[in-house]
């Protein structure tokens, strides 16, 4: 008689996650220094060129000037091609190595307005704002991925839009939550449903070309939350949007959760509105009813795309903090290593400016590695740095819970912060505007002690007034 025993699944070990990321790391590697064996001859050739347009080998004419000038711009085409594949690798294997923090919208405009001027000033193209917010409303996200972001979308429409012509970015609070939503309106040619399809696909891009700008597009718009919404009708236009968190930290475990939720579901299938028919039925003129069909317009929300969450129903999230002891700048360096560690689906909030909250895409087992390799690598990059890391806690990823246990974790920790905080007399809390001087309170007392003297300047005429009507006359 022979008994069957069940198969046993082996355990996941804490170190494959680890490996998993090192073999991403690895390949990001590696196309980082394809990229540089191609940048380096790449170079020579257009210095080469540049050294024959410029006549420093003898004199050409004009024709032959253009025709360099051109030559050296494709160079130019073919670097910055390079430079997105290298970073849409590094986005796709899910290593971002984003910093995200409280910024302004104000000091993401200025830097946009500073990279786009040069892209509308040749085609007379005019960069209008509407921006339906306080200029010093803080958003949650990194500046330079989010500047990126804008300028890609924008200098797409500048090439779907006529010379002379205008292109608008906008920015509006979301509906019903807590963001900012950015949208870039063209008034182009508009993408057909066939178009938008194949775009869904990633088959073209917004322009028609491969796809790489928008897949890189997409991929930036997920760093913050947010799904990459297109919406277009042919022959009017394209706005396309995405949305950042503000309003401190509930808004941003809320942005995260329903993000983060939403990718276990993806929406990458085009939705179409409802076809508005229009007809003439004026019964005093007797001629043939006259049936118009609207061109519909489009919408697709794009997500992510390449790695996908390792643990698709929960996370591993919990808190990490440096001693009390250490300056300001051990704490930035850790926040530039701990964020840098983080993955696509990694999740980090800098609570407090020694405090952190941290959510993994990891079993509570997996967890603890990931806390040893960073705390390993803290140690090497930052002397004399000492962490207390808080036991992790398993978070389903399952809607209402996820939202309401992460708020709960990011707002207790920002509410009740550690007495070795108060230390730092210069510190405000994060997501709040730095504490600037104000003399509003000065010209308020000014105001209130003239009006104080003015009511006893009457009050002191009137019992004057009142004293000589009683005083008796002899």
């Amino acid at each position: 008689m022979t008994t069957s025993t069940p198969a046993v699944s082996a355990p996941v070990r804490p170190s494959q996650t680890i490996e998993k990321s090192s073999q991403s790391e690895l390949a990001v590697r590696m196309m980082s220094e394809a990229a540089h064996d191609i940048r380096s001859p790449l170079a020579t050739v257009r210095e080469s060129v540049r050294l024959v347009r410029d006549g420093e080998l003898g004199v050409i004419g004009d024709d032959q000037k253009a025709c360099l000038s051109a030559a050296m711009d494709q160079c130019d085409c073919v670097d910055q091609i390079v430079g997105e594949m290298v970073q849409l690798e590094r986005l796709r294997t899910g290593i971002p190595r984003v910093l995200r923090r409280w910024v302004s919208t104000a000091e993401v405009r200025q830097s946009i307005d500073e990279t786009l001027r040069p892209w509308a000033m040749p085609r007379d193209i005019r960069l209008l704002w509407d921006v339906d917010c306080d200029p010093n409303t803080a958003i949650f996200g990194d500046a330079a991925m989010i500047r990126r972001l804008v300028v890609n979308l924008v200098a797409n429409s500048i090439r779907e839009t006529a010379e002379g012509g205008s292109v608008l970015i906008r920015i509006q609070p979301a509906r019903g939550r807590e963001a900012l939503q950015w949208s870039i309106v063209d008034r182009g040619r508009g993408i057909s449903e066939v178009e938008m399809k194949e775009i869904a696909e990633r088959q073209v891009s917004l322009g028609g070309g491969e796809g790489l700008g928008l897949s890189i597009c997409r991929q930036l718009s997920a760093l913050h939350f947010s799904p990459l919404r297109i919406e277009s009708r042919a022959g009017t236009g394209t706005v396309v949007s995405f949305e950042t968190p503000t309003g401190g930290p509930k808004s941003v475990a809320e942005a995260w959760a329903r993000w983060r939720i939403a990718q276990r579901n993806p929406l990458r299938t085009p939705t179409l509105r409802e076809n508005q028919l229009q007809a003439d039925t004026n019964p005093t003129i007797r001629k043939p009813r006259q049936v118009r069909f609207d061109t519909p317009t489009v919408t697709i929300e794009l997500g992510s795309e390449g790695t996908s969450p390792q643990i698709d129903d929960r996370l591993s999230a919990g808190t990490v903090t440096i001693g009390a002891a250490m300056p300001r700048a051990t704490a930035d360096a850790f926040d530039l290593l701990l964020q840098g560690h983080a993955r696509m689906f990694d999740f980090v909030y800098r609570v407090h400016s020694r405090q952190w909250v941290w959510g993994f895409d990891a079993s509570v087992q997996q967890t603890q590695g990931h806390i040893d390799a960073i705390t390993q690598n803290a140690k090497q990059r930052i002397s004399d740095i000492r962490l207390s890391w808080s036991d992790p806690q398993s978070i389903p990823l399952d809607g209402k819970r996820t939202t309401a246990r992460l708020t709960d974790l990011l707002v207790r920790q920002s509410l009740a912060p550690s007495k070795a905080f108060y230390n730092d007399n210069n510190d405000v809390r994060l997501g709040t505007m730095p504490i600037q001087e104000s003399d509003a309170v000065a010209e308020r007392l000014d105001q209130e002690i003239q009006r104080m003297a003015q009511r006893l300047s009457k009050q002191t005429t009137k019992l004057q007034a009142q004293a000589k009507a009683i005083r008796p006359n002899f």
